[in-house]
């Protein structure tokens, strides 16, 4: 494996847990549904169908296809990340 895919791994397991373990709290709460929310208003803005139809008690919910893009908009972030991170190690 290579320095960035250990990179990615790490960094996307790290977001992922923390969303998972935190999103329930007060202090991180919003800016975990922000992680979520922030991709696909910008991708419901282009008019493709993040959100689900079914009735709600506020926030709508992420279609499948909202999930699918919020997990590949932020593997790409990580990407980016891991990648600059690992050509700045090889320096």
């Amino acid at each position: 494996m290579t320095l960035r895919s250990v990179l990615f791994v790490g960094l996307a397991t790290a977001h992922a847990l923390i969303a998972w373990t935190w999103a329930g709290t007060s202090a991180l709460g919003p800016a975990i549904a922000a992680t979520i929310y922030g991709p696909l208003l910008v991708l419901d803005a282009l008019k493709l169908p993040m959100f689900g139809s079914g009735a709600s008690g506020g926030w709508a919910a992420p279609s499948v296809l909202g999930w699918v893009c919020v997990v590949l908009v932020w593997a790409a972030i990580w990407w980016g990340v891991a990648a600059l991170l690992a050509r700045l190690c090889r320096r």
